[in-house]
């Protein structure tokens, strides 16, 4: 550590409104040896987390080694920061009092790497959690473009529902989510991304049926879809309902490649964002139906916690989400930009 940034982060240290002497000492303590900060970042993660287990996969240490430095970091301080409970980790006064100083530090960190993103030889990885819709129409051609800009930066991804997505996000398993949003949560950023819009296609024989779908035809059909818990099924089921004596035959998947094949082998009437399968109506493999049923358009946000470690990069990066849908000019397949 270069003796002249601890003056520094000791006045970092201060807007938590310490006193100088006290920042000062926090500094000595922090900087007087290397391992410190990896004690401190293992306490942040323990805590941010809520378990040691957790902090142990982020960290990639056995929960051994996190249970290890948690009690140096305790003998060092001479104070207990956790109160350990069977279904989870809860912090202390002492604990809450030092979650206040490695907030600081953690986001002075990340800020440091983030200014220097384009020379610094340190790697950050983005835990990016997405929707396959998102997976299935841009975002790996967003990836490859953003790290011809970043090549340091590197993303471990999770492709889920958006309700696995919400909670995983807000208990902080993930940095960054592109799901349906936005999440209703007070500590949570959404950055409006795009809209999809949603059709009814079907193979051509099945679609030949019909030389025009009313709502009722489409119900005396089986109809393939998202999962039941998302805001798509549930509304599709709502418009259903009337014409299907208020149970509709829906088969439901959080999986889009398998509605996909299944509409494919002609089980039934598919309800899906037109850009998910804009290769099949292409080679003819489906058709979209003929009906004046519209349905409503999905919208997706990237979403964030606010004033974590990375959340400026996190927030430049959703950004820089949209900039590439724009200059994609992705509206004529099915996609549109949020107002």
């Amino acid at each position: 550590m270069i003796p002249a940034l601890v003056p520094f982060r000791s006045r970092a240290l201060s807007r938590l409104g310490t006193s100088p002497l006290q920042s000062a000492r926090l500094s000595t303590l922090v900087y007087s040896s290397p391992m410190k900060i990896r004690y401190l970042d293992t306490f942040y993660w323990v805590a941010s987390l809520g378990s040691f287990r957790a902090a142990a996969d982020k960290l990639n240490l056995t929960q051994p080694a996190v249970s290890a430095r948690i009690q140096v970091l305790e003998q060092d301080l001479g104070a207990e920061v956790f109160v350990r409970d069977v279904n989870k980790t809860k912090l202390t006064p002492d604990g809450r009092k030092l979650m206040g100083f490695t907030e600081c530090l953690m986001r002075l960190e990340q800020d440091v790497l983030s200014a220097f993103l384009d020379t610094t030889d340190a790697k950050q990885t983005i835990r990016l959690g997405a929707s396959e819709t998102i997976i299935a129409t841009w975002l790996p051609d967003f990836i490859v473009r953003l790290r011809q800009s970043h090549a340091k930066l590197s993303f471990d991804l999770q492709v889920d529902s958006t309700d696995n997505l919400r909670d995983a996000l807000v208990s902080r398993e993930i940095d960054l989510a592109f799901l349906m949003g936005p999440v209703a949560a007070a500590t949570v950023v959404n950055h409006d991304i795009c809209t999809y819009e949603m059709i009814f296609a079907a193979r051509p024989d099945l679609a030949a049926l019909k030389d025009e779908w009313k709502l009722a035809d489409i119900a005396g059909q089986p109809v393939l879809t998202f999962a039941a818990n998302t805001k798509p099924s549930k509304q599709l089921r709502e418009l259903l309902a009337p014409y299907s004596n208020g149970s509709p035959n829906m088969t439901t998947s959080t999986s889009m490649g398998v509605i996909i094949r299944l509409a494919k082998s002609g089980m039934g009437i598919c309800a899906v964002p037109r850009a998910v399968i804009e290769t099949e109506l292409q080679t003819g493999e489906l058709t979209v139906l003929e009906t004046d049923v519209r349905l409503p358009a999905i919208s997706f946000t990237a979403s964030y916690v606010s004033g974590c470690p990375g959340s400026d990069l996190l927030a430049s990066i959703s950004e820089d989400a949209v900039e590439y849908l724009r200059s994609k000019k992705i509206k004529k397949h099915g996609i549109s930009l949020q107002s």
